[in-house]
């Protein structure tokens, strides 16, 4: 029986990626949106953890959930470089380095594609447009981490509440993952992992403590005073997850958990309204091809704008975006969710057509021999 889905949690999931949409689009609130819109990722899914079913299908289930689209998703990127690169929507043109944050590609031959796939299985480096897929990787390392300690917990505690000291642990990683960031140190993503596990740990918490019936006014009173809290904590500090930046590490928590329950409370407030919860949901349910498709959805926007301005070719691959200011953050959001969203509809009907085609010629021919076998089989006398 397919578990069933909480509408709650899925509108959460598609606040969350429209805010993780919005933060690479030139949007002026980006700051307050990097405070803690990653950082819900890795709540909602310790909210959601189970090891039902053991720690070897749980590990299973994350290699095909998270590993396998980070690696087809940078393979499939480096695959298509060169064509990317006759587009422009990467470029050798050295003046790209004029525009900050960019880089030079070059081409690739099928022996680095192979020499990089092998790379992506261990989480070593990525692709420029598939750069967001860093908390893909992060998630990974983190859920397989809090699985294996939580097996080994309830096999010393002998079943006892692992709460505490998973508590105890996921502090003493925070720590860790805060000295890697003063030094520096992220090799294959380790650094961020220990400073997220926390996050994770802290979505197992408020599965446990969160009350639901909760009367409406509170929950605008709570999503206000988180608001507040997270405008405040945007003039002492700053988030920065993909690179494991963060003021400290009582910052991150307090940013993450009033991100929370801002988050949360919108998602229980909109509830009610039928539009606004399928929308989200919908959103919710499509994060992976967001998250792999976005940058280069934006390059749409981007082509269609330099048509528009005459712009030099070579412009469109000025990552993430090109145009600023104005309402361009509004065009690159729109193409970052619905490209995406339409190329992962197109995929789900090639994948449901192959599984009916493949049904039908293993189905038929089977039907049909066993057909002919009753007609020449002899009747007993």
């Amino acid at each position: 029986m397919a578990k069933q889905r909480d509408p709650v949690i899925d509108s959460m999931r598609g606040i969350g990626i429209v805010l993780m949409v919005l933060g690479h689009s030139g949007f002026r609130g980006t700051d307050f949106i990097y405070l803690f819109h990653m950082a819900l990722f890795f709540m909602l899914s310790g909210w959601l953890f189970s090891l039902r079913g053991g720690p070897v299908h749980f590990i299973k289930r994350k290699a095909v959930t998270l590993w396998l689209p980070f690696v087809l998703a940078n393979t499939a990127f480096t695959v298509l470089n060169n064509l990317f690169l006759k587009l422009n929507i990467l470029t050798r043109d050295e003046r790209i380095l004029q525009v900050p944050g960019n880089a030079v590609t070059t081409p690739v031959t099928v022996k680095d594609v192979i020499g990089r796939t092998v790379h992506w299985c261990v989480f070593d480096g990525g692709t420029q447009l598939g750069g967001a897929m860093w908390f893909i990787q992060a998630l990974f390392q983190v859920s397989i981490l809090y699985a294996l300690v939580e097996f080994i917990l309830q096999r010393l505690l002998h079943g006892a509440d692992t709460l505490l000291p998973q508590g105890l642990f996921s502090g003493v990683l925070l720590w860790v993952g805060w000295r890697c960031r003063l030094a520096g140190w992220n090799v294959w993503g380790l650094g961020i992992a220990a400073s997220c596990y926390c996050l994770f740990y802290l979505g197992t918490v408020l599965r446990c403590t969160t009350r639901e019936s909760i009367p409406t006014y509170q929950r605008g009173i709570f999503a206000a005073a988180a608001f507040a809290v997270l405008l405040i904590l945007g003039q002492l500090g700053s988030v920065g997850l993909a690179g494991n930046g963060y003021s400290g590490p009582i910052f991150l928590l307090l940013a993450s958990l009033a991100g929370w329950v801002l988050v949360r409370e919108v998602a229980c407030l909109t509830a009610p309204l039928p539009c606004v919860r399928a929308v989200l949901a919908y959103l919710g349910r499509a994060t992976m091809p967001i998250v792999i498709l976005h940058f280069l959805s934006f390059k749409l926007v981007t082509w269609l704008g330099l048509l528009a301005t005459g712009g030099e070719p070579y412009l469109l691959a000025a990552f993430p975006i090109y145009f600023t200011g104005g309402a361009w953050w509004l065009a690159y959001t729109a193409a970052g969710l619905v490209l995406p969203l339409a190329a992962n509809a197109v995929y789900k009907k090639i994948k449901n057509y192959i599984i009916f085609m493949t049904i039908i010629r293993w189905q038929f021919p089977m039907s049909l021999i066993q057909l002919i076998c009753m007609r020449t089989e002899k009747p007993s006398v």
